[in-house]
C-alpha cells in the first residue's frame, strides 16, 4: 500500500525460500493497489543479483530489502535521486554506538589521549536503493552479487552514488528481537 501511495504501480518480488507463501499472501497485488510479478531465484543471488532477472526498465528502479519495515517517503527519495543526477541512491540511517570502554588514541606506543566511553554516530545502509536503468545492466547474471558489490563497482567507475538520509521510522526485522520490537512499535502507533 505504501508503494502504491507513492505512485509505484509495478512491483517485482524476487523469492527463494517460502516464495509460495509470499505469493499466496500478496497475490497479483491488486488488493494493495499495485501489479505484482514474482521472480524465483533458483539459487540465492545476493541483495542485487535478482535485479538482472526483472525486465529492463525505462525509469529508476526502487529496490527494498524484504526485511525492512519503514515509512520512508519514497517520493522524496525519488526527487532527491533526480535532483542529484544519481546513478544510485542509497538510503542511510543514523546509528549511534557507545564504546563501553575508554578509547586510547596512540602514536605508536605513546598515548596521545584517552576518551572515556565515547559515542560514535555513523550512517548505516538502510537496505533501500534507487538505481538508474543502465545500472541494472551492470549486475552479472546468475551469480551472487550484493548491493555493496554494485555500489563499489559504480564508485570504481567514477559513477555518481549518493546517500539519502532516512529520518522516518525504519527497522530491519531480519532478527526475531527486531521483529518483535516492530510488532510493539505498530501496536503503539509508531508506524
Amino acid at each position: 500500500k505504501q508503494l502504491s501511495q507513492s505512485g509505484i504501480k509495478r512491483v517485482f518480488v524476487t523469492t527463494h525460500y517460502l516464495g509460495d507463501k509470499i505469493k499466496e499472501h500478496f497475490g497479483n497485488g491488486k488488493d494493495f493497489g499495485v501489479e505484482m510479478s514474482y521472480i524465483v531465484e533458483e539459487q540465492l543471488l545476493g541483495t542485487a543479483g535478482g535485479v538482472n532477472l526483472i525486465p529492463q526498465q525505462q525509469s529508476p528502479i526502487l529496490i527494498v530489502n524484504g526485511d525492512i519495515l519503514t515509512d520512508v517517503d519514497f517520493r522524496a527519495m525519488f526527487a532527491f535521486h533526480i535532483e542529484h543526477h544519481a546513478d544510485l541512491t542509497m538510503a542511510v540511517r543514523q546509528y549511534e554506538m557507545q564504546v563501553p570502554y575508554g578509547v586510547v588514541e596512540t602514536d605508536g606506543w605513546r598515548v596521545l589521549n584517552v576518551v572515556e566511553k565515547p559515542t560514535h554516530n555513523v550512517f548505516v545502509n538502510a537496505g533501500i536503493y534507487l538505481i538508474e536503468p543502465d545500472v541494472q545492466k551492470l549486475v552479472p547474471r546468475d551469480q551472487k552479487f550484493d548491493m555493496t558489490d554494485l555500489i563499489q563497482l559504480l564508485l570504481d567507475r567514477g559513477r555518481n552514488v549518493v546517500s539519502f538520509p532516512v529520518w522516518e521510522y525504519w527497522r530491519d526485522i531480519g532478527q526475531l528481537t527486531d521483529y518483535e520490537q516492530a510488532q510493539t512499535d505498530v501496536k503503539n502507533g509508531k508506524l
